[in-house]
């Protein structure tokens, strides 16, 4: 595949910029998905094309996903038939390739698996694997998985974690590698790191407090199963996932898939100037 062409959904959300900017410094054909109707226009770079669709009409969707080769689906906090529609359209416009909204926690790790907050997550990979396995090795999905002052559980577990740039770059390697990231679940990290470790970079003395993530998930739960439960309690779901022993934060260093993505580990002093320049 000399020059893939990929469409992306959601290319103006938080994570969707750094993911479009990745796509076109590949020299990949890029197509952008924006809502017909939507009020104001977001600016994209002009290196990408533009497709106005209704997320509620698959013939829309299916026209514009025709010819391309990928999906990325960089679609945030929307409605769970609108990444079920998204999957239809691509299956039906016969992209061989789908990367679903899938890249920050790992949410298929068990314990996670059964938080709330990963509900839709979960139903989206369920669906995805039916669809993969009905297509006679036509239609095929990749999810990638990147992890991540309250101190939790004292601030000195590691977790894995990888900026939005690196995400970007993560995407164009499964591009890259269609083969070998066929129906399957990548891990990348680019660094693996500590609260307290952090805090040191900062160069300050900040205030702190303490909180351990048990108690943050006993109380979640009891709070879930109320009418109309807050929304900071999905947040202290997460919390736990990312921080929690045993809860998936901390990516093995046998399940990266870094070396065939082409996302490189920072350094000590790579990792130093990241935290200062979110700092300023």
């Amino acid at each position: 595949m000399s020059n893939p062409k990929i469409a992306i959904a959601g290319a103006s959300g938080n994570l969707g910029p750094a993911v479009l900017s990745a796509l076109l410094e590949a020299g990949f054909t890029v197509t952008v998905l924006t809502r017909a109707g939507q009020k104001g226009s977001h600016q994209f770079d002009r290196r990408a094309q533009v497709a106005k669709v209704d997320y509620q009409s698959q013939e829309s969707l299916i026209s514009a996903l025709r010819g391309h080769d990928a999906v990325v689906n960089t679609l945030g906090t929307v409605p769970r038939p609108v990444h079920l529609g998204l999957i239809d359209a691509a299956v039906a416009a016969h992209v061989p390739r789908f990367i679903p909204s899938e890249f920050g926690m790992d949410s298929a790790h068990p314990k996670a698996s059964a938080f709330p907050i990963y509900a839709d997550k979960v139903a989206v990979q369920k669906y995805l694997q039916e669809k993969a396995a009905a297509s006679g090795g036509q239609f095929a999905y990749t999810f990638l998985i990147n992890d991540a002052v309250e101190l939790y559980d004292g601030g000195d577990r590691k977790f894995s974690a990888t900026t939005l740039a690196g995400v970007g770059k993560a995407i164009c390697g499964i591009i890259r590698n269609l083969e070998a990231t066929r129906n399957r679940t990548v891990y990348v990290r680019e660094v693996d790191v500590s609260q307290n470790q952090l805090l040191g970079m900062l160069k300050t003395t900040l205030p702190t407090k303490v909180v351990d993530t048990e108690e943050l998930e006993r109380n979640a739960w009891v709070e879930f199963k109320k009418p109309n439960p807050p929304l900071e309690i999905f947040l202290d779901f997460i919390r736990r996932n990312v921080f929690g022993e045993g809860y998936g934060g901390l990516l093995p260093a046998e399940a990266l898939s870094n070396q065939l993505l082409g996302v490189r580990e920072f350094s000590q002093d790579e990792l130093e100037k990241v935290v200062r320049d979110c700092g300023n």
